[in-house]
């Protein structure tokens, strides 16, 4: 699986210390639009004469958006032309680079709208400037409208991911026990077989803003005492009679990021970076979290353990939940 090696306002990389040159990776960046003028997105300066280092990002709606980057002598720079979309909302920006192949990659996403380039010639990264553009401090530059920036090993982005914040409160046969302190071997409460050994637990960071930004399922909405911290990509448990009159399921399965409206359930961005877990119980289920029910992964092409909603579906249950929940009040 993909993973973050390096992300925005971490003084240390998420992968093992590395020293020398990535030789191939991914750049992503989400960026708040519209810009109104030309600016400098990210910019690193180090080093004089034989190593001197420059990355710099520049955005201009016109012209689009270069990446110059020097090393020593050395001065590459890669364009995805212009003109860029001005619509408002988060654009993720993605340089790619493949120094064994000699190619490089420049994407700008928004809305389902995707203007690429590539091209040949192109440097490899240095680990300890990406530490540095990551860490930020005297040398880097960033402009307010990135809302974050990470790197990845591979060409492309870590996939959709389930995860539970650390101190989401789990049922066990012992009691609740937060997420982050389950283990191996541990069993916790699902809603169709009781107890359930964990046979895995994965503990990941990840982006915590922009597109990414993890849902605050508040209580007394979904937690019962306390609010839950998931992932946007985390699949919650919503039963009752609003399922059943519009979808003829009285249990389905939604999206956290479907869910969220600003009152049940919130984007919470907060922090730069999310820690999380991912629990393996070996085969699809739906575990109990102070009163809520969050589903599991099984194996690979297997169906989820109830109908999961699509995005279009989600937003008339989430209406009709939310009148429910006001005519309670």
């Amino acid at each position: 699986m993909t993973r973050w090696i390096a992300l925005s306002e971490q003084t240390a990389p998420l992968a093992a210390p590395q020293v020398g040159l990535l030789g191939r990776g991914l750049l992503v960046a989400e960026i708040e639009f519209p810009l109104a003028e030309a600016a400098v997105l990210l910019d690193l300066r180090a080093g004089t004469g034989a190593e001197e280092v420059a990355l710099s990002l520049f955005h201009d709606l016109g012209a689009g958006i270069a990446l110059l980057h020097r090393q020593g002598g050395q001065v590459l720079r890669h364009v995805l032309p212009g003109p860029l979309p001005q619509k408002r909302g988060v654009a993720r920006l993605s340089f790619g680079w493949d120094a064994g192949a000699r190619r490089w990659s420049l994407a700008l996403e928004q809305d389902g709208r995707r203007i690429a380039a590539e091209g040949a010639q192109v440097l490899p990264l240095r680990w300890d400037d990406l530490e540095r553009l990551c860490a930020g401090g005297p040398g880097v530059l960033r402009h307010p409208a990135v809302l974050w920036f990470g790197v990845t090993e591979g060409a492309a982005l870590p996939g959709p991911q389930a995860w539970l914040g650390m101190t989401t409160p789990i049922e066990t046969p012992r009691g609740a026990v937060p997420a982050g302190q389950l283990k191996p071997g541990d069993r916790v409460m699902t809603a169709d077989h009781d107890a359930v050994a964990v046979t895995g637990v994965t503990r990941i960071a990840v982006p915590s803003r922009g597109s990414l930004a993890p849902i605050r399922l508040r209580a007394p909405y979904y937690g019962a005492r306390e609010d839950i911290l998931v992932s946007p990509d985390q699949a919650v448990w919503v039963g009752g009679p609003e399922a059943e009159y519009l979808f003829g399921d009285e249990e389905v399965l939604v999206l956290a990021r479907h869910l969220a409206d600003g009152q049940m359930a919130v984007a919470d961005s907060r922090r730069a970076v999310a820690i999380g877990v991912v629990l393996d119980l070996g085969a699809a289920e739906l575990i109990r979290a102070d009163g809520c029910l969050l589903a599991t992964a099984g194996a690979a092409g297997l169906p989820p353990v109830r109908r999961l909603l699509d995005a279009y579906e989600a937003q008339p249950l989430r209406a009709a939940l939310l009148g429910s929940q006001r005519r309670a009040v």
